[in-house]
């Protein structure tokens, strides 16, 4: 993401555009935020009993998208502006305004006209041949949608907003020595040696026995229950089922299913709403049936067949269903429905109640078979269950034996003297730096870089799992660049650097210090509401 900003062109359009969004992250006038009196479902956060608006956020996440598509361009913009957080990060600047603005009261803090309009006059995009030009100024807010007024506030915003920021920072500023010891940190280079004990050495002597791996079957039963499932009959009940009663299709939509219709006419259109009056007349048959249909159910418990002859409809049989699993398809890709499978009176040999699904019909179930939750036969979970000992297994061994080679190490011996005829890898780096790994184990190079120096020619050993192996690695050398070789303008950089993030730790401690003494409160509901 910095580097979005920090790679774009040096034109006056993008020197605007990252100025507005900057100030569009200042507040439009803390007044704005709030909504006295309004509906709680219209509000994302309360800050000290001071309501920030739906309406307000989600202006703020418009704008802020709209500022992005200006200078990334919308496919950029919407990979920034969908990442996760987004909305969240767009709030905490809201609810950190607000508490700022606050603070900024308490204390007293002003901008006066005058210090706004030097501002303004200093910003060098609004200058012509090195003067303030008011024509420039007012062509350039208005090609970016904003009056004087609305800009002229957002920056007064910020001024005040500088002032408050300014006063938690002790002067953060950075020697040169400290730029010289980060680059030197970052440029450091190191030789070790290590060597590498893989868990796959150990996997024939890590085999379990059949003693362990019943032991371990029956202390970890419940990883291998099966849930409970289930098989019903259903029907499904809907207008569809008084179809027949009201009439067949107009001659003019048989026509056209038949392939011999001319053009759309107002024929067609008789049709067409003909059809939907007699499906209006069948959910009228079918709405005044559903009482009936839930009657029958409950007076012929033991079978659904009784009310499907009486209606005329299919039963049906699901697949196998499993407690807690919707189906792929099928009226089970309901939770209600599959709850209403392993209903209790389902489950007791009985016809269930009707629920509605989302399409409007009516399903009931009846029990084929159940199947309660069981453990699966050890004999089905046994190959698992060697897996996981035998790798279990594997690890320890291979850090036992990673332990004695440390231990040895430690006694005097060389590290290449240690790898058991061969069967554990041996490696020499000479001048490894953060950046270079060398085909060093993946993680290995953190732990490296974090052992102390070597002393008086003894190198400094460590141990660390890195992925499938254990390495036990030792040290020889730590070099670093003469500080002569480091650019004077680097150094500079470093320092600015270490500068602007002392002021944005302090500036960070300060907000979460006003938060802490406030009172804060979300409501994540309305947040997702108000972010689409």
């Amino acid at each position: 993401m910095l580097e979005f900003f920090r790679n774009l062109g040096k034109s006056l359009a993008a020197k605007v555009l990252l100025l507005l969004i900057a100030l569009s992250f200042m507040l439009w006038g803390v007044s704005d935020y709030f909504l006295s009196g309004s509906d709680q479902s219209s509000i994302v956060a309360k800050v000290n009993g001071q309501k920030i608006g739906g309406a307000i956020f989600q202006k703020r996440l418009e704008d802020a998208r709209a500022r992005y598509t200006q200078v990334f361009g919308a496919a950029t913009a919407e990979k920034i502006t969908q990442e996760q957080g987004f909305s969240e990060q767009i709030l905490n600047s809201m609810i950190n305004d607000v508490l700022l603005s606050k603070e900024g009261r308490h204390l007293g803090l002003q901008v006066p006209d005058a210090a706004l309009v030097k501002k303004i006059e200093s910003i060098p995009e609004f200058a012509e041949n090195g003067h303030f030009s008011k024509s420039r100024y007012e062509k350039l807010l208005v090609a970016n949608g904003l009056t004087p007024a609305q800009f002229e506030g957002m920056l007064r915003e910020s001024m005040l907003l500088a002032q408050l920021q300014a006063i938690p920072q002790v002067t953060p500023l950075a020697n040169a020595g400290e730029a010289q010891q980060l680059w030197a940190w970052s440029q450091e280079y190191r030789d070790e040696e290590s060597v590498e004990i893989p868990f796959a050495a150990f996997a024939q002597q890590a085999v379990p026995s059949a003693a362990d791996i019943d032991a371990y079957y029956h202390a970890h039963l419940q990883a291998f229950q099966e849930p409970e499932q289930v098989q019903v009959q259903y029907v499904l009940f809907g207008p569809q089922a008084f179809l027949n009663q009201v009439g067949d299709k107009t001659p003019v939509t048989a026509a056209q299913e038949s392939g011999h219709a001319s053009a759309p006419s107002v024929s067609v259109a008789a049709a067409q709403s003909g059809d939907k009056g007699r499906e209006e007349k069948a959910r009228q048959l079918f709405n005044a049936q559903m009482e009936n249909f839930k009657d029958r159910l409950f007076s012929s418990p033991k079978s659904l067949a009784a009310v499907a002859q009486a209606y005329g409809l299919s039963v049906e049989e699901s697949p196998v269903l499993v407690a807690g699993q919707v189906a792929a398809t099928g009226p089970f890709h309901d939770p209600k429905a599959l709850a209403l499978a392993f209903g209790k009176a389902v489950l007791e040999g009985k016809n269930s109640e009707a629920i509605t699904l989302p399409d409007g019909n009516l399903l009931a179930v009846h029990l084929v078979h159940f199947q309660p939750a069981r453990a699966r036969p050890l004999a089905a979970v046994s190959p698992d269950i060697t897996q996981i000992l035998t790798t279990q297994n594997s690890e320890a061994l291979a850090k036992a034996a990673a332990q004695q080679v440390w231990k040895a190490a430690q006694g005097g011996k060389a590290l290449a003297s240690l790898t058991r005829n061969g069967v554990f890898r041996y490696q020499n780096n000479v001048n490894l730096t953060r950046h270079n790994v060398q085909g060093l184990p993946q993680g290995l190079l953190p732990a490296i870089f974090n052992a102390p120096a070597p002393r008086g020619g003894v190198p400094s050993l460590g141990m660390a799992k890195a992925g499938q192996e254990y390495v036990v690695f030792a040290v020889t050398r730590v070099g670093v660049p003469p500080a002569a070789s480091l650019n004077p303008q680097v150094s500079a950089q470093i320092s600015q650097s270490l500068e602007e993030q002392r002021v944005q730790l302090l500036l960070a401690g300060y907000l979460q210090d006003l938060r802490s003494h406030g009172e804060v409160k979300v409501f994540p509901g309305q947040v997702a509401k108000f972010s689409h």
